[in-house]
């Protein structure tokens, strides 16, 4: 007795593993099925069988795939509108008690009356019937033909049953990866149409911009005519908002060129120190205006990396733009040094005193349109830092961020040494 269930368990076992082997690469639903009711076939010796999958209403049961019988075995049984969901049937019966049926032939059995002539046409005498629960619901079953009249044992329900798990947990890890195909088919077609969106919006209101920002020029030029006090403070407010409208409108392009695969870098040697530099001196009068301290910390020895010299002091102008715009007070300081951990990479640092930011608050900062809750939270269009990182990355480095609560933030990007 102990040898032979401990060869029934081994034979389970063996079945199981088969049918899990076959399963391992993603497949479409339809592959899925076929392969293992193929599988589940043979473990039995089943010359014939197929696998139904209860319809969307869950009133029947439609063929999904079969074994060794024609091709058109299902569409008779959907011409003759039979196996409803219910109790009329072998398989409705499994799918409705939840528990397996098997008919030891179906020229005599009532339940096979109505249809009995496609199968024995098709060499069919005996069949079993096994429920596949797929997250606990009833989805279908798996159904087993054999060509003579067969009592089906216990040891061979018990087999069936344990592939039909098998086969069960096939078909929800289909259904879980047709779901994912489909979320990722439709982010990719919301993505393109957003950078569809902002690449059009960009360009159409770049030229009107254009044209206000050069009004705005002359008459604070007094070029037309001369202006008192307050039309002057007006045209200055007219300036300085055409100008932030320009910013958002560059960033928006930027966002959408990286997301389309149209911007490129030149990608050459490049002396950090002389970026650091320009962009501190560019930055300097900002910084004083919030009466901040603005310092540069000079390498010990010269740093040469591999980088897009205009696009890496886009991304230092913008992380030198937040320091200030973040810090009430104290100091802001722009570093460039060697990665002690890895050589090959750079780092350029810039460190504040400002109000730091909350552990939870760090993995929002790099999503565009993302603007975290300060007291500062009205400027800026959320997508500097996006850009910033997107751009680091193009580079072949990245931007790395550590911060405290309420006592400040250092912004590193990472870039090759040359």
């Amino acid at each position: 007795m102990a040898a032979r269930n401990l060869r029934q368990r081994i034979e389970e076992l063996t079945v199981v593993a088969d049918i899990a082997s076959a399963m391992l690469s993603p497949l479409e639903l339809s592959q899925v099925l076929d392969v293992a009711l193929e599988r589940a076939s043979r473990a039995m010796g089943a010359p014939f069988g197929s696998i139904t999958l209860l319809s969307a209403d869950k009133t029947r049961l439609d063929f999904a795939a079969v074994y060794g019988l024609s091709a058109d075995y299902g569409e008779r049984f959907r011409e003759i509108g039979l196996l409803p969901a219910d109790a009329s049937s072998p398989s409705g019966r499994a799918v409705s008690t939840g528990k397996p049926y098997w008919v030891a032939d179906i020229s005599r059995h009532p339940l096979c009356a109505s249809w009995k002539h496609i199968s024995l046409g098709e060499g069919v005498r005996a069949l079993i019937s096994v429920p596949l629960l797929v997250g606990g619901e009833p989805a279908g079953t798996l159904n087993q033909y054999l060509a003579e009249p067969h009592r089906f044992r216990a040891q061979e329900v018990r087999l069936l049953q344990v592939v039909a798990q098998q086969v069960s947990l096939a078909i929800e890890r289909a259904r879980l990866y047709d779901r994912l195909k489909q979320q990722h088919a439709a982010a990719l077609a919301a993505s393109e149409h957003k950078s569809r969106f902002l690449a059009t919006m960009s360009h159409e209101l770049r030229s009107p911009m254009t044209a206000i920002v050069g009004f705005a020029d002359l008459l604070g030029e007094q070029i037309p005519g001369s202006l008192n006090a307050e039309q002057m403070r007006q045209v200055r407010m007219i300036s300085a908002s055409a100008q932030h409208i320009m910013a958002v409108l560059h960033d928006a392009l930027d966002v959408a060129r990286i997301e389309a695969g149209q911007l490129e870098c030149l990608i050459e040697p490049v002396d950090a120190t002389e970026v650091i530099s320009e962009v501190t001196n560019m930055m300097a009068p900002l910084a004083r205006a919030k009466r901040l301290k603005l310092d540069i910390g000079q390498p010990r020895e010269p740093l040469m990396v591999r980088c897009d010299r205009q696009r890496s002091k886009q991304i230092l102008v913008n992380l030198v733009s937040n320091a200030i715009k973040f810090t009430p007070r104290g100091h802001i300081q722009v570093t460039g040094s060697r990665d002690q951990a890895l050589p090959q990479h750079a780092c350029i640092a810039v460190s504040d005193t400002g109000i730091g930011l909350r552990p939870d608050q760090v993995p929002l900062l790099f999503q565009e349109f993302q603007q975290l809750p300060t007291p500062y939270q009205n400027l800026g269009t959320g997508l500097g830092l996006a850009i910033s990182r997107k751009l680091a990355r193009l580079m072949g480095g990245d931007i790395e961020v550590e911060s405290d609560f309420g006592h400040g933030s250092t912004f590193t990007l990472k870039l090759e040494t040359a």
